[in-house]
């Protein structure tokens, strides 16, 4: 997390949450990539969360997103299945606030109840943001309710043309789950002690 504080690339968030998947999955693991054509113009930031401890979570969590907040362009939230309502205002409020460059919101299998109509109200007044993608989403109405957010999409079913609006995220999302279970099982393989990455 250091390195990145003289970086000045633009920065894609995906936030991955997971309950009861594997082992660990009570542990937040964060892989920040670099390298390779897919990285050269931007850095990614991948943070799997577990949301059934996301009060353990949160503040880690934020202080990882303080680090990149002037700088972030993109944030995936994605949580599978759509469970139950984990997510504060104040992480929708943040992003509205203190992310200046944020261009892009994808919200997948969430449950929305906590956002507030005033939190819908400070989306709509971001001056860089264009699109919020809101897909199999629960209690997503507060979004739909106000008519200052042109850039709301709701989807209900599956996107067509996901891949293009979202980039190479489910490619880079596997590569990024790879590359975790590999380090995991070379750790392992060094260490007594067992290591839980990956979602």
């Amino acid at each position: 997390m250091e390195a990145t504080r003289n970086e000045t690339k633009p920065v894609w968030v995906y936030i991955i949450f997971r309950k009861n998947h594997c082992s660990g999955h009570e542990k937040m693991t964060v892989n920040i990539s670099f390298d390779g054509p897919i990285f050269w113009k931007r850095q990614v930031a991948y943070i799997y969360c577990c949301s059934c401890h996301f009060d353990e979570h949160e503040g880690p969590l934020m202080a990882i997103l303080e680090k990149f907040e002037q700088r972030v362009e993109r944030v995936c939230l994605v949580d599978k299945p759509v469970d139950y309502p984990f997510l504060p205002d104040s992480l929708f409020s943040y992003m509205a606030n203190k992310m200046p460059k944020l261009q892009f919101i994808y919200l997948r299998e969430l449950d929305l109840e906590k956002i507030n109509r005033g939190t819908v109200v400070e989306l709509a007044n971001h001056p860089n943001l264009k699109k919020v993608i809101v897909h199999l989403c629960r209690n997503y109405e507060v979004l739909e309710d106000f008519r200052n957010l042109p850039q709301l999409l709701v989807v209900k079913g599956e996107i067509m043309g996901l891949k293009a609006m979202l980039g190479d995220f489910e490619e880079e999302i596997a590569k990024s789950t790879a590359s975790s279970s590999a380090q995991s099982s070379e750790a392992s393989a060094h260490s007594p002690v067992p290591v839980n990455n990956g979602f």
